[in-house]
């Protein structure tokens, strides 16, 4: 018969009022050490601190959250709540966290993860539902069932887990909650609680070994989930898989929460066979990986490559690993194989980088700052490089941000560089007439030798509405044997722009239809008329304006 267990712990949190500022400063870290602003409810004290024997990052003794199902008969709930969070800074918040649990035997213990868009007066699921039980597929539980109650006592007992949040970019009054429901099972831990902003991000389902693509990084499956093996037993993998997940972070040195930011290595080797510690971390590889495969059915064996083709020096580079922010990076054994870096039988899913030696692999521009201007439909980029080496300029590239509907990167100008300077270099670039909507810009610096690096604007650039409508004169005038029209909307109407010759004849249509309220760009291409002079009138609304255009060929 189990006994009841009580955890010897301060009972963190009380049924609060949400009198907090809002966060609004990222990346948010909570770890299980004084969590201000976190509240609970419950009328059956579940949720507490507790010291783990051993944290994600492995850490002895560090305190966590864990939902006490241990002690109490089946039946009660309660909800742990996480102060409120303004988003409007971020265009791809994501959330990740770390979770531990095993039953006593099959009992089938709960945790949700929900969220709020009213300040925590409601709540309802995220646009994936997370909803993880012992019996759910995958498994709530991260390890096999035991009849003490749970610590966990490995960096291998903790799962890494990925939330989404894009849904929910640029709202405030975002309330998370942690909902356990108990069936008088065993311990579930949280810990390691980080709210973030990311730039790439992959999903998918993985059902058997093989490659899973995502950017520039590649997880080899060599196993998807395999149960410590017994001496009479024959095994198989995991056969409910799971979802790998991959967020990619861009243009900037990964936080630290960490001392040492990288820890001394005497044992990994790198691509040259030497063993050194990295003194410099490479911008646009930071990687968060998580798998919820790894669970009571066992966990994944796998291999992380990165290419790294823009590098010209791969012999001193690492792929290191660290459990998340809280942590300091590991060097992996690393071995380098078709443009790629590789680090081979890992186990855990956590946040991964490239490191190395600056002087073998120096960084060819310091920027030191990259901002953005609007007026009206323009967007001007202005960047200061604090030191150059090699540096053969910048292209500019832009890419649709719009939700669902967003784009690929596409190359809109470049600006030279300037070489080799040890001094301050300020550039300036506009990308004129764009329509309405939200965009992303980056900075691709590429050097004489073709190697390049990404710089990303960490704010994303958003084109409103025009105040009245208005109709532009085409540009280039005159043209052959194609022109570009700059149309305003303040708000939807239905728009007819049409082109007639001298003689009042139409001779095309290039907008006839509902339009909603923004700035356009429309292009008319002539190849089939003459030379000539030509007239274009707008109809939108109550608004009629014309403008002429001359066709040379």
């Amino acid at each position: 018969m189990k006994k009841t267990f009580t955890i010897l712990c301060l009972l963190f949190l009380t049924v609060a009022l949400r009198g907090y500022s809002q966060i609004s400063t990222f990346p948010y870290v909570q770890t299980g050490d004084i969590p201000t602003g976190w509240s609970v409810i419950q009328s059956t004290p579940l949720w507490s601190l507790a010291p783990a024997a051993i944290n994600p990052a492995g850490v002895a003794n560090d305190a966590a959250i864990v939902c006490n199902f241990f002690s109490y008969a089946s039946g009660p709930s309660g909800l742990v709540l996480s102060p409120a969070f303004n988003f409007t800074s971020l265009t791809s918040p994501v959330v990740n966290f770390y979770s531990a649990y095993r039953s006593y035997s099959t009992e089938n213990d709960s945790l949700q993860f929900l969220i709020s868009t009213d300040n925590g007066v409601t709540f309802g699921n995220v646009p994936t539902a997370f909803r993880r039980s012992y019996n759910s597929t995958p498994s709530l539980a991260t390890g096999p069932s035991q009849i003490t109650a749970f610590t966990p006592t490995s960096v291998n007992d903790w799962r890494h887990e990925t939330i989404d949040l894009s849904a929910y970019a640029g709202l405030n009054n975002i309330v998370f909650a942690f909902r356990g429901v108990c069936d008088y099972g065993n311990n579930l831990w949280i810990d390691n609680f980080i709210v973030t902003n990311k730039d790439g991000y992959c999903q998918t389902n993985v059902s058997s070994a093989g490659s899973y693509s995502c950017g520039d990084a590649v997880v080899v499956f060599n196993t998807v989930g395999l149960r410590p093996l017994s001496k009479t037993e024959n095994q198989n993998d995991n056969p409910g898989g799971g979802v790998l997940s991959v967020t990619r972070h861009d243009n900037q040195a990964p936080p630290s929460l960490a001392s040492p930011v990288v820890q001394t290595n005497l044992t990994a080797t790198n691509p040259g066979n030497s063993i050194i510690t990295p003194n410099v971390i490479y911008q646009d590889y930071w990687y968060t990986v998580s798998y919820t495969g790894n669970d009571r059915f066992g966990y994944a064996n796998y291999d992380l490559k990165i290419d790294v083709s823009n590098f010209s020096d791969i012999s001193t580079l690492y792929i290191m690993k660290r459990a998340d922010m809280t942590a300091s990076w590991v060097c992996q054994n690393t071995t380098f194989a078709g443009n790629y870096l590789i680090a081979s039988g890992l186990t855990t899913f956590s946040d991964f980088v490239i490191g190395g030696d600056s002087s073998s692999q120096p960084l060819p521009v310091e920027l030191s700052s990259f901002t953005s201007a609007l007026n009206g439909r323009n967007v001007t980029l202005n960047w200061t490089t604090a030191s150059e080496s090699n540096n053969a300029g910048f292209d500019l590239e832009r890419r649709d941000a719009n939700g669902l509907t967003a784009g690929d990167w596409t190359k809109i100008g470049n600006v030279t560089g300037n070489g080799t300077a040890t001094g301050a270099n300020s550039y300036s670039f506009t990308d004129r007439n764009i329509a309405t909507g939200k965009y992303n810009y980056r900075l691709k610096q590429i050097d004489f030798n073709g190697n390049f690096e990404y710089f990303s604007l960490n704010n994303e650039v958003v084109i409103g509405t025009p105040e009245r409508f208005s109709l532009s004169q085409n540009y280039p005038n005159p043209f052959n044997p194609s022109t570009n029209i700059n149309y305003d909307l303040p708000f939807d109407s239905k728009v007819s722009i049409k082109i007639f010759d001298m003689s009042g004849r139409e001779v095309a249509s290039v907008v006839n239809e509902f339009k909603t309220a923004g700035f356009y760009t429309v292009n008319f291409n002539a190849s089939a008329l003459s030379s000539g002079v030509y007239f274009y009138i707008i109809n939108a609304d109550n608004f009629t304006a014309t403008k002429k255009m001359i066709l040379v060929k």
